[in-house]
C-alpha cells in the first residue's frame, strides 16, 4: 500500500507541474530520486536515490541534459541507494579524478545484500578524454558473493572482470547529436560450495561480452536509443526512449521507457523520477 501511495504521489507531482522557460544554470550538486518497474507489475518496483558532487561547476546550456556531467570532464564523487521489495537493498559510492592533461582515474564500491545473500564489488579504472566529447578507459572489478543455501551449507562466488570501453558524443546540426558506447568485458569466476557430503566443491568459468549502445538525441531533452550485446550463449538487445522535462530552474522530471527483445521480457520497463541540480 505504501509503494502504491508513493507511486501516485510521484505521478501527481509530474502531472501537475507547470511548464515554463527554465533557466539552464550551472550546477555542482546533482540529486535524483526515481521509481523503476514494469508495466506487468508496476507496484513491485525499485526506488533509487542518488547524489553527485562536481568539483568544478557544470554547464548545461548547450548539451543534452542527460550528458552534461559526462561532457564536463571534471572530477566528481557520488553515492547511490536502491530499495527493492522485501529485505533486499543496495548501496554504493564512486568517484573520478580528472587531471589537467585529461587523463582520469576512478574507483567504485557497491554492496548488495539480504539475510541469505551478500555481495561486495570493488572497481578501479584509468582513462583519457581524447577530445571534448569522447573518452576511452580500462577498468578492473572484483566481486565477492556469499550465499546461505541452507542446512549449514554455504556457497561463494568470486568474479574478476577486465573491461575496455570507449564513449563518444557526436554533435549534429539538425538534432542535438548521438551518444555512442562500446564496452568489451573479460570475466573469470570461481564458485565454491562448502560443507557438502563430499567436502568442498569448486568450479570455474570464463566469459567474454561485447556491449554496444547508441542514443540519438533529437533534442537536448528527448532521446531514442538501442543496445546490443554479443555474449557466448545469447545476444541480448533492446530499445529505449527518455525524456528530460525541465519544470523549474533547478528541478526536472525524467521519464524513461525500455523494451527488451532478447531475452524476450513481458511488458515494458518504466522509470519515473525527479532530478535536482544546484
Amino acid at each position: 500500500m505504501l509503494i502504491k501511495r508513493l507511486n501516485l504521489a510521484l505521478l501527481f507531482a509530474l502531472a501537475s507541474s507547470t511548464t515554463f522557460a527554465a533557466t539552464d544554470n550551472i550546477y555542482q550538486h546533482d540529486a535524483s530520486l526515481d521509481y523503476v518497474s514494469s508495466t506487468e507489475e508496476f507496484s513491485e518496483g525499485t526506488w533509487n536515490a542518488g547524489y553527485r558532487y562536481y568539483f568544478t561547476a557544470v554547464s548545461q546550456e548547450t548539451t543534452p541534459y542527460a550528458l552534461s556531467g559526462f561532457l564536463a570532464q571534471t572530477s566528481n564523487i557520488g553515492a547511490k541507494y536502491a530499495g527493492f521489495e522485501g529485505d533486499l537493498d543496495a548501496y554504493g559510492m564512486n568517484g573520478q579524478y580528472v587531471f589537467t592533461s585529461k587523463w582520469f582515474v576512478g574507483a567504485n564500491y557497491q554492496n548488495l545484500g539480504t539475510d541469505l545473500f551478500d555481495s561486495d564489488t570493488y572497481g578501479v579504472s584509468v582513462g583519457y578524454y581524447f577530445n571534448s566529447t569522447s573518452s576511452v578507459y580500462l577498468g578492473y572489478t572484483k566481486s565477492d558473493k556469499d550465499y546461505d543455501i541452507g542446512f549449514d551449507d554455504r556457497a561463494s562466488a568470486d568474479l574478476d572482470t577486465l573491461s575496455l570501453g570507449v564513449r563518444s558524443f557526436l554533435p549534429l546540426q539538425s538534432t542535438a547529436g548521438v551518444d555512442l558506447t562500446a564496452q568489451l568485458y573479460f570475466g573469470q569466476s570461481e564458485f565454491t560450495v562448502k560443507n557438502t557430503p563430499n567436502g568442498d566443491v569448486r568450479d570455474s568459468d570464463e566469459t567474454t561480452a561485447l556491449m554496444l549502445s547508441a542514443d540519438w538525441y533529437l533534442t537536448r531533452s528527448w532521446s531514442v536509443g538501442a543496445n546490443y550485446s554479443v555474449q557466448e550463449e545469447t545476444d541480448p538487445y533492446g530499445i529505449n526512449t527518455t525524456y528530460h522535462w525541465r519544470i523549474s530552474d533547478s528541478f526536472s522530471a525524467i521519464a524513461r521507457a525500455s523494451k527488451s527483445f532478447e531475452p524476450d521480457e513481458d511488458g515494458v520497463s518504466l522509470s519515473l523520477g525527479i532530478n535536482g541540480r544546484f
